[in-house]
């Protein structure tokens, strides 16, 4: 149980948001656990297989003026449930039923179904490190991945070769890999650490 006198959230997307805020309002609710803000924050769509890294970094977000606004409404201890529109519990809805996922579960993936090493893989083991699962092993023969994925695309996106690669799906562009510039590696390893 998260015990705090002020709990807020901070959802972050990419393209959309769909009904998002209402999601885990309902989630934390049921946890026992409710927040007193919660909103939305548009960043930069790291979806591989639909978008092209290089052209999102392009695109305006607004991040500095969103930032803004929701550092001032958490210093002002706002409560506050961003809205949401029929339309986006529309695209929810719609998402769900075109790509069959079970939203009590999520994405059933295994790491070692989704990805594949390619003979760039230098066994540097910085995949070792930023997998939130914990997925990657550095052993005798090469790098390997196995176990649960959570589908964060923290392993292909921080890759310095490139050498993870999707098994099944294409990259809009394959060449274009993203992180935030104001998170580094090491921050990345060190979450992950504890």
């Amino acid at each position: 149980m998260l015990k705090a006198g002020y709990r807020f959230a901070v959802l972050t997307y990419g393209n959309r948001k769909c009904n998002s805020a209402e999601i885990w309002d309902e989630v934390s609710r049921k946890a026992g656990c409710p927040f007193d803000y919660i909103t939305t924050m548009i960043m930069v769509d790291n979806w591989l297989p639909n978008f092209d890294m290089n052209a999102q970094m392009k695109i305006d977000k607004h991040i500095p003026e969103s930032l803004e606004r929701i550092s001032s409404d958490i210093n002002a201890r706002r409560n506050w449930l961003e809205p949401v529109t029929e339309t986006e519990r529309q695209q929810h809805a719609g998402f769900l039923q075109a790509s069959g996922i079970d939203p009590d579960t999520g994405f059933l993936m295994r790491s070692q179904d989704a990805f594949a090493l390619t003979d760039g893989c230098i066994g540097c083991g910085i995949c070792t490190e930023v997998c939130p699962r914990g997925n990657y092993s550095l052993t005798s023969t090469g790098v390997k991945t196995e176990g649960d994925c959570d589908f964060c695309f923290a392993c292909i996106h921080n890759c310095p070769q490139k050498a993870i690669v999707f098994r099944q799906m294409k990259e809009v562009n394959p060449d274009a890999r993203y992180r935030n510039e104001h998170v580094s590696l090491w921050s990345i390893k060190e979450s992950n650490r504890q």
